[in-house]
């Protein structure tokens, strides 16, 4: 099926030449890039490592696809390898990176792919010239290509050789990631609920280095917890989306450093006792640690109640 975009005259070649490289070897990076807002806001959550995630996943995104990537189960482990932290750390800057808008959140949740508006624009900047470049049109986002046709409009009237891209129909679509999105159909309770057993599993992992045994009685006690977040945050009129409601258990749950409920670390208990935790974030009787910055009583409160 052809399209035609507004730059470049497409069609399907008929296979006589070798396939063109897809991706791209280098990339621009603005000097402002640990400056920009959202880099700081995941640095702030996410710790110090969260800038050598990001440019990571951008290397790999450019490198192979060019202008997407697909988040599979092996992804966070190729990050982490190559970056030198765990794989929950890589999960808690994609959650971060996607409630700020560092990657589009929209083609995230349909299609499972990490890509944005800049990506997308600086690989098509990058490729115009190309004989052939392959773009899925699902994957890419609208107002691209009326940014590109504005940037190099005058280039195209010197050089007569336009680009031919190739369009790809969408495959079907991979299997679910493990933090966000999922092959079923939307079903909001569950899917906040699959979401925050992964995370807690994956804290308990890496506190205790053990595996939690997840019970029906977790599950309801997990849906209670979620239920507690969300209306302490509604209180203050915060964001209640899933991605802050993990974000706010995220932080309930490093909170727990010490006494009774951490030695009986579990979701029952952490429910259970939601009160007492939150009495004793809002006293200042929770410690910070070296592994979990800005994780102190004054960042659960903010967090969690929006002071």
């Amino acid at each position: 099926m052809l399209v035609r975009f507004p730059l470049f005259q497409l069609c399907v070649p008929y296979g006589k030449n070798p396939p063109t490289k897809q991706g791209i070897d280098y990339f621009p990076m603005d000097v402002g890039f640990f400056s920009d807002v959202k880099i700081r806001k995941i640095s702030r959550a996410c710790g110090s490592q969260s800038a050598s995630i990001l440019i990571c996943l951008l290397c790999n995104i450019y490198k192979d696809e060019g202008y997407y990537i697909v988040w599979d189960e092996d992804l966070p482990f190729v990050i982490a390898d190559i970056v030198g932290v765990s794989e929950g750390a890589v999960k808690e800057v994609l959650i971060k990176a996607l409630q700020v808008g560092f990657f589009d959140n929209t083609l995230y949740e349909k299609y499972h792919v990490l890509t944005s508006f800049g990506i997308q624009k600086r690989f098509l900047l990058a490729t115009y010239k190309r004989k052939e470049t392959e773009l899925i049109p699902e994957y890419m986002i609208n107002d691209v290509n009326n940014s590109i046709n504005d940037g190099i409009n005058s280039i195209n009237d010197v050089n007569n050789e336009q680009s031919k891209v190739k369009v790809k129909r969408k495959k079907s679509i991979s299997p679910s990631p493990p933090l966000k999105g999922g092959g079923r159909k939307k079903s909001e309770p569950k899917e906040i609920n699959s979401k925050a057993r992964f995370l807690f599993e994956e804290y308990f992992r890496k506190t205790f280095s053990n595996s939690y045994y997840w019970t029906a009685k977790d599950a309801g006690a997990m849906s209670q917890l979620l239920n507690k977040l969300k209306f302490q945050r509604e209180q203050k009129q915060m964001d209640v989306s899933d991605d802050s409601l993990l974000y706010a258990l995220q932080y309930l749950l490093s909170s727990i450093k010490e006494g009774w409920i951490f030695d009986n670390f579990s979701v029952t208990n952490i429910n259970s006792k939601f009160n007492e935790i939150i009495s004793q974030a809002r006293n200042g009787s929770n410690r910070k640690t070296d592994t979990e910055p800005d994780k102190s009583s004054a960042g659960i409160q903010s967090i969690v109640f929006g002071k």
